[in-house]
């Protein structure tokens, strides 16, 4: 192309940005990329490219012109901080980590920064780091949305559900319109069983941002909805939007399949399950051989230090599990309505130090095992000590992380005064749940295939039956439809078998005010109800797949 004068560059760049700021997207692009050929020792060029390639979704393209940047300006604050706010929100934790890093020399002492190793803590929820760091980068003037949403997060996983609240109320005083923060606030309010602000605020951010999926299914897990409700064309529209792979793909398949049921189309239910499921077994493979070696490897070790007498924790908790979609909610719910038990829901810290220990097939803890309940009570002592700084004037604390059913028996070794409630359900109807509800990115990767499905739930029975024969007595069984059907016989019964005297309150539980953030969150607020008992039957023919392989061999034979 014809040289240009510093004039016209002047002049371009001008025009490109007036495009840029009033949302003309492709003419401003247009202007930059002719200006790249012009003049690229301009980083503002690249840099401006860089973040309409951040908008567009075009990861890769941003980068490549954020890295052109910075080597042309190294030092650069600004870029720094777009490039860092671009890959914090990719899923690629490791990315983000080495940028972090590679930004450190520059923004290290800065609040924006701040801001950043707060997002990285809360990656992995490390809930109270990450409070730290976005409190700091808050306080000293870092005062955008994104920020107190971050930290009403951070909060919430602090369980500390006011000061959340807040956080979020002042984001939206920053930016009314942002969907981000209304999203976040919704949650906290469904979790919080307001559900008709949570979804009058849902509501609000689908008018914002119509194509984003997570909106549609929070939507749809709080509304019960009708053949003539104005969201599900808006859902088939953003649908209908999106190309294979898109990551917006999976949640509005399971918002129309739930729209679908609702309304009374069932025939066209698994329709959009499929569609769903398919992606998401694409993205998050289920590895069976080793799932199943890891079941083996856990019933193994535990031959061996089933009789461990050695010293153990005080630790006093009551884990509630079972297969997802089970009814462990309901039951922790019951429980938490009475008033010596907090609620803890989810907790998530002893059970995955529990498993670090167990699972990993390269640890070999010798022919007794001690070495290995040694580091289960020490990790069974710390637990004791979250709950105590989580929950201070709670006198007992439930833990519903429901995966502590594979470990049960190295849990109940370690903390004997811990109680324990299985909670079972027809697999069919079970399998049918898992299918048709979306959870964590990753987690669950059998839920995508049933087939998968009917492994799973043989495996989780095989363990259940495991601990009977060799804790007999240790834990109670309660079975969802007989819950359902005797709702008093079975509340009393569950009550008895953890230790404490009947409270009337414990059938009311649906009243219990209490932080509920689980794929149940809505139901919970609710009275018992038996429309979900035999749900399966509907959609026999669509689920044959899931008949077929649970009536068929042991989980060890697939």
């Amino acid at each position: 192309m014809a040289t240009l004068s510093k004039q016209q560059i002047k002049d371009l760049f001008a025009k490109a940005r007036q495009a840029q700021e009033k949302g003309r997207l492709d003419e401003a692009e247009r202007g930059y990329k002719k200006l790249l050929k012009a003049a690229p020792q301009l980083a503002e060029v690249s840099f401006n490219l860089a973040e309409i390639f951040t908008l567009r979704g075009k990861v890769a393209e941003a980068a490549e012109r954020f890295e052109h940047a910075l080597k042309l300006r190294p030092n650069e604050p600004a870029i720094w901080v777009s490039y860092l706010n671009m890959a914090s929100r990719h899923p690629n934790q490791k990315n983000f980590d080495v940028l972090r890093e590679r930004a450190r020399p520059v923004l290290g002492k800065t609040p924006a920064f701040a801001f950043f190793e707060g997002l990285a803590a809360l990656r992995e929820e490390k809930w109270e780091a990450a409070a730290k760091f976005l409190k700091s980068a808050i306080d000293a003037g870092f005062r955008q949305a994104r920020v107190y949403a971050e930290y009403g997060s951070a909060l919430v996983g602090l369980k500390k559900f006011d000061l959340a609240m807040a956080q979020f109320d002042m984001g939206l005083t920053l930016a009314p319109d942002s969907d981000m923060v209304l999203f976040r606030k919704a949650g906290l309010l469904q979790s919080m069983g307001r559900i008709d602000e949570a979804r009058d605020a849902i509501q609000r951010a689908i008018k914002l941002a119509p194509n984003v999926g997570g909106h549609h299914a929070l939507y749809a897990s709080l509304t019960k909805m009708t053949v003539d409700d104005p969201n599900i064309p808006v859902m088939k529209a953003a649908l209908k939007s999106k190309r294979v792979g898109d990551k917006e793909l999976p949640a509005l398949g399971y918002a129309l399949a739930k729209a679908m049921e609702d309304s009374g189309q069932f025939g066209k239910v698994f329709t959009y399950l499929n569609l769903a499921n398919r992606a998401l077994a694409k993205a998050y493979p289920y590895d069976v051989p080793s799932v199943l070696a890891s079941a083996d490897r856990i019933r193994r070790l535990f031959e061996r230090v089933k009789n461990f007498d050695g010293p153990v924790s005080d630790a006093s908790p009551i884990f509630v599990t079972g297969a997802p979609r089970s009814g462990t909610t309901l039951v922790e719910q019951i429980l938490a309505s009475h008033s010596q038990i907090e609620g803890g829901g989810e907790i998530g810290f002893v059970q995955p130090k529990f498993a670090d220990l167990i699972v990993p097939a390269d640890k070999n803890w010798g022919a007794d095992g001690q070495g290995l309940m040694a580091q289960c009570v020490k990790a069974a002592d710390e637990f004791g000590v979250e709950l105590k700084k989580l929950f201070p004037d709670a006198p007992f604390v439930t833990d519903k992380s429901i995966s502590s059913y594979a470990i049960l028996g190295f849990l109940a070794k370690a903390m004997p005064n811990a109680r324990f409630v299985v909670v079972r359900r027809d697999p069919r109807d079970n399998a049918l749940s898992i299918y048709k509800n979306q959870f964590r990115e990753g987690l669950h990767r059998y839920a995508n295939n049933l087939e998968h499905i009917a492994i799973f739930l043989r495996q989780f029975e095989e363990m259940v039956d495991f601990w009977r024969q060799h804790l007999p007595g240790s834990f109670h069984e309660i079975r969802y439809e007989e819950l359902i059907a005797e709702p008093e016989a079975q509340s009393r019964a569950l009550i008895a078998a953890t230790g404490f005297e009947w409270e009337d309150a414990c059938l009311s539980f649906y009243e219990t005010k209490r932080e509920v953030r689980t794929l149940s969150a809505t139901q919970v607020r609710q009275p018992m109800y038996s429309s979900s008992v035999g749900a399966w039957k509907k959609f026999e023919s669509d689920m044959k797949p899931f008949l077929t392989a649970f009536a068929g061999s042991d989980a060890s034979d697939n």
